[in-house]
């Protein structure tokens, strides 16, 4: 289903927390504004001895209480689109949702706005906050402006005495570790290490820092011309 491997990766890394994807963002402070170029890799050994590996790049947008996150797709991925038969291409009702870039913000009350923007057929999607689960979206800003929420990272455990930034943090619990490479300054996990403690899953986010992008160039505000739709206009 749609971001449901990203969705997997970024629930781990941040130990499941939903308490902490409550929190009203007016506790918090102003989150800097970065761009910045996302990885994510997943290996699991499956049952049948293979070892399956699933990797993508997202860019990441972030701007106050606006966060973009796009699915980079390198050309072969275009190609493969490319060859599909016309009736698989009438056939597609509902949109791609792992394609199609998450527009998130966040009002001034800390209700959570999830969009979705795509732009092969020029359609801004709105999102009802009961279809969250069903697009692979948690329902937190945090989460998605900062990898990990901030609150989940001041949980773990950091090295006795440190006080560099970025510092490692770890965590163990449920038969899982996990480490973070967390940025105070930025309010972002530079790094995101989790593995199963009997080496069948491991899952790494890697965070790569881009020139920030001048304010009249974020993505979202290209979209003038583009269909407004709610996401129950693609329901059966």
């Amino acid at each position: 289903m749609m971001h449901r491997e990203m969705a997997r990766a970024v629930r781990t890394a941040t130990l499941l927390c939903a308490a902490a994807c409550a929190l009203n963002a007016n506790a918090a402070p102003p989150l800097p504004d970065l761009d910045a170029l996302v990885s994510y890799e997943t290996r699991q050994v499956m049952a049948s001895g293979v070892t399956r590996v699933d990797s993508w790049q997202e860019r990441l947008v972030r701007r106050g209480s606006q966060v973009w996150v796009e699915r980079i797709l390198p050309p072969a991925s275009r190609a493969g689109h490319e060859r599909e038969s016309e009736a698989e291409h009438l056939g597609h009702k509902h949109f791609n949702g792992d394609t199609a870039a998450r527009w998130i913000a966040q009002t001034a009350d800390g209700k959570i706005e999830l969009r979705f923007v795509d732009r092969e057929h020029k359609a801004v999607v709105s999102v009802p906050r009961a279809e969250y689960t069903t697009v692979g979206f948690d329902g937190s800003f945090e989460g998605a402006a900062s990898v990990v929420p901030p609150t989940v990272v001041r949980a773990m455990r950091t090295p006795a005495g440190a006080s560099v930034d970025p510092q490692w943090r770890t965590d163990r619990s449920n038969g899982w570790s996990h480490r973070v490479l967390w940025s105070e300054s930025r309010q972002l996990a530079l790094k995101v290490e989790s593995q199963r403690e009997d080496g069948s899953v491991r899952r790494v986010v890697s965070v790569q820092l881009l020139p920030t992008v001048p304010g009249h160039a974020v993505p979202w505000g290209g979209l003038a011309g583009y269909t407004q739709k709610r996401y129950d206009d693609f329901m059966d």
